[in-house]
């Protein structure tokens, strides 16, 4: 991020977003608005601060909550991202006990701001805003800056299409981070993966004329299939946890027979099923995943599209998740919970294609 500090207007999301931005600047008597665009503005208090442990004092104990430190640190960074566009992250750094309150000190764009915060961390303190409340507001008015400046246009069922290779490593990274937002959301968006199927490559597969290749030659086209298959017969729910398991367990030499052992292994998968559709249904599968590959004008693995429109952001659960809740017209509950680090593969950059 560019160290020069933003003095004009913010630069992303609509008016309804932009108002809620203005009205959350006042719950900490403008020191949000002040610290980021007037650093100066706000003096540091060094007087009883601390990093750690508790602190004492007339009107009770305060308990340094590194949990909830963490959740307000998150809030800052995306108070930032509305204000300026820009990704940011907000450090702890000390607090100062204040007697009725406590100043929590975060470092945010490479300057330290306060935030003033109940000891029992229920309300900022100046306006008795609700934290849990203004967090998830401050995350909701994110996702929507974030689809807004990528031109991701708003629905009531987001479409998300995701184009992959099934032994892209891209893709599979790509996968692994839209796996637990699948979980999430796939009750109130739709996913579907779509395998880039070439008519022309190195190693392909005929039939009746027509050639089918993927990239990484005929074990992955048929891999393709099968997952496809698996998609198409218990959702992508149950798609998603197959494909962890298989890019988990198998590799491109041994994806023919660890196929089975990975679908066993999730469970809910008849691999006989499977089988005869693979046989009955292969070249119309082919077909169809390779015309949706060249209607979309797609090539390389990972592409995700959201509403029509390429997501261009980081390849992380959290990343995924926000630029799909920004695509709902209006966005269900599950949208204003994290998702935990846990989950979160390596970002990855490049592609296959």
């Amino acid at each position: 991020m560019a160290e020069e500090k933003k003095t004009d207007a913010p630069c992303c999301g609509g008016s309804q977003n932009m108002a809620f931005f203005w009205a959350v600047g006042g719950l900490v008597l403008g020191l949000i608005i002040g610290y980021i665009v007037f650093p100066g503005a706000v003096p540091a208090v060094s007087a009883g601060a601390g990093t750690g442990g508790n602190a004492t004092s007339e009107t009770g104990a305060f308990v340094l909550d590194q949990a909830k430190v963490s959740e307000i640190g998150g809030f800052l960074a995306n108070y930032y991202y509305v204000s300026t566009g820009e990704e940011t992250t907000a450090t702890f750094s000390r607090y100062v006990d204040k007697g009725p309150y406590v100043e929590l000190y975060y470092t945010v764009a490479e300057q330290e701001m306060p935030i003033m915060v109940s000891k029992d961390y229920k309300y900022f303190y100046a306006g008795a805003y609700d934290v849990g409340d203004t967090i998830a507001q401050m995350s909701t008015a994110r996702q929507q800056a974030m689809a807004e400046a990528q031109g991701i246009p708003k629905s009531s069922n987001p479409q998300v299409l995701m184009f992959v290779m099934s032994y892209c490593p891209y893709g599979n990274q790509a996968e692994g981070g839209l796996a637990p937002v699948i979980q999430m959301l796939g009750d109130s968006a739709t996913f579907e993966p779509v395998y880039i199927i070439y008519p022309s490559g190195r190693e392909c597969t005929e039939n009746g004329g027509k050639k089918y290749c993927s990239l990484h030659g005929n074990a992955e086209l048929w891999q393709d299939v099968r997952e496809k298959i698996i998609f198409n017969m218990y959702g992508e729910k149950k798609w998603a946890e197959y494909v962890s398991k298989a890019n988990a367990d198998c590799t491109l030499s041994n994806i023919d027979t660890c196929w089975a052992a990975a679908a066993d292994a999730v469970g809910g998968i008849n691999t006989t099923a499977v089988v005869a559709e693979f046989e009955a249904s292969k070249f119309a599968i082919l077909d169809s995943e390779m015309a949706k590959t060249q209607s979309n004008g797609v090539s390389g693995s990972p592409t995700i599209k959201i509403n029509g429109v390429t997501f261009n952001g980081q390849r992380t659960p959290q990343a995924y998740k926000e630029a799909i809740c920004g695509a709902y017209s209006a966005a269900p509950a599950e949208c204003s919970q994290n998702i935990t680090a846990s989950a979160a593969p390596a970002p990855a950059s490049g592609s296959c294609g």
